[in-house]
């Protein structure tokens, strides 16, 4: 199991394919790299080479004690891995709290960036945020283990997808049953802590915004204000699909990113 030790932690990576170019996949907050299933395939065959990993606090990568984790940290934490990997830059693909990742990577760490792809994402923990933040906890406090899935199931996936994936839905909610807590609370008071609305105009790379019409999670607004303030910024929608749009409209969303990243 590849491991690198570096800033007080270790993280669980994986290397796919041998392009020349790296594609770095930046997972939501409760995603594996097992999620990216539907993309590594696609984009090794594209000629690229991918790095996925397990943020610190998620499933295979450690899990240190401290009140959050934060974004910068977890910035500093990816560019210490492409140093631990003799990678120079990379293009970064980041949904949801991986997108939160990938904006401060773009802020603080341009020089390790080449292009930029933010999913169902956001720029700041708004009110909605927060209240679906204490949602989580109430529900992690109440001793049911699968409560925490099943509040924030009708947000995380579009109509779509809840109607034809029953079972495979079943088991995602058997996954995040035995998904510890306590890490995970680090990291949602580590988005919370989120907000980079004033320096989205330091982003300097092409930088592709993507959004499921149907997410209820992260909505259209948000990836609004992103295209709207990062200069090189183009939004792209995906139709009938919710927040988890990797996973959703995998064909869809790696037609975007193939196309974006080759222009």
């Amino acid at each position: 199991m590849p491991l690198a030790e570096l800033n007080t932690t270790e993280l669980y990576y994986e290397l796919h394919g041998n392009g020349r170019d790296v594609v770095v996949l930046l997972n939501g907050i409760s995603m594996s790299t097992a999620a990216w299933g539907l993309q590594v395939p696609a984009l090794v065959a594209a000629g690229f080479r991918v790095l996925c990993y397990d943020l610190r606090g998620q499933w295979q990568s450690g899990k240190p004690q401290q009140d959050a984790y934060t974004m910068p940290q977890h910035a500093d934490d990816l560019v210490g891995l492409l140093s631990h990997l003799d990678i120079e830059a990379a293009h970064l693909v980041g949904i949801s709290y991986g997108g939160a990742v990938a904006q401060h990577v773009a802020i603080g760490h341009r020089s390790r960036l080449r292009k930029l792809v933010l999913a169902d994402t956001l720029a700041w923990s708004d009110e909605v945020n927060n209240v679906v933040a204490d949602t989580w906890f109430a529900a992690a406090n109440s001793g049911h283990p699968t409560l925490r899935f099943d509040v924030g199931l009708a947000m995380t996936f579009g109509n779509t997808y809840l109607r034809h994936n029953p079972v495979l839905i079943a088991k995602m909610r058997e996954f995040a049953a035995n998904q510890p807590w306590a890490p995970l609370a680090r990291l949602i008071n580590g988005m919370r802590m989120h907000d980079v609305r004033d320096h989205l105009s330091q982003i300097k790379a092409d930088t592709l915004v993507i959004i499921g019409e149907d997410d209820r999670f992260t909505p259209l607004y948000h990836s609004r204000l992103l295209a709207d303030r990062i200069p090189s910024a183009k939004l792209a929608v995906i139709e009938d699909c919710g927040h988890a749009s990797c996973l959703e409209r995998p064909e869809a969303f790696n037609k975007l990113v193939l196309d974006f990243l080759a222009t």
